[in-house]
């Protein structure tokens, strides 16, 4: 993950809205890119380039990276509540100003849920051990291809958009 290509990148609204963001929660700044660039390496290192496809892979990394965040926040900071906030406002923002299209956006913030819900559900876990619950996730993962398929989904099941067998 390069950062500073990854700013270059954003155009003047998405660079503001971050801006207000950061600065507003600026000790989360440091925490956050900590917990990415952890994600990162662990994806890279089960699932090599696939999860960043719209693949059960890349579901498991959206619930890691929420996750990951969060629990990175909690060293800080052990208001749950609030490390949760900060956790989907930071996430939200990336899915909005990322170029995805409508249902890949509302799988991504699906995925990311979850990694909250177990966060909260257990914020202590060992970095194995939320490793390997979200792998079993993924046999379970549910294909979908619109918006209206999502609904029709249980909250703690991954979706993806690209079968597993072509990525």
């Amino acid at each position: 993950m390069n950062l500073w290509r990854q700013l270059k990148s954003l155009n003047i609204s998405a660079l503001w809205a971050l801006t207000k963001l950061c600065l507003r929660h600026p000790f989360r700044i440091i925490p956050t890119i900590r917990a990415t660039r952890a994600c990162v390496s662990v994806c890279d290192r089960h699932f090599g380039k696939r999860h960043h496809r719209n693949s059960p892979a890349n579901a498991f990394r959206h619930a890691l990276w929420n996750y990951y965040i969060a629990r990175e926040c909690f060293k800080r900071d052990t208001r749950i509540r609030r490390i949760l906030e900060w956790t989907q406002k930071i996430t939200d923002w990336h899915e909005i100003f990322s170029r995805n299209d409508l249902v890949a956006r509302d799988m991504d913030l699906h995925n990311n849920r979850i990694g909250r819900l177990l966060f909260e559900q257990d914020p202590n876990m060992q970095p194995e051990r939320i490793i390997n619950l979200l792998k079993t996730k993924l046999k379970a993962s549910v294909k979908i291809s619109s918006p209206e398929d999502l609904s029709k989904v249980d909250k703690l099941n991954f979706v993806h958009l690209i079968d597993p067998k072509i990525q």
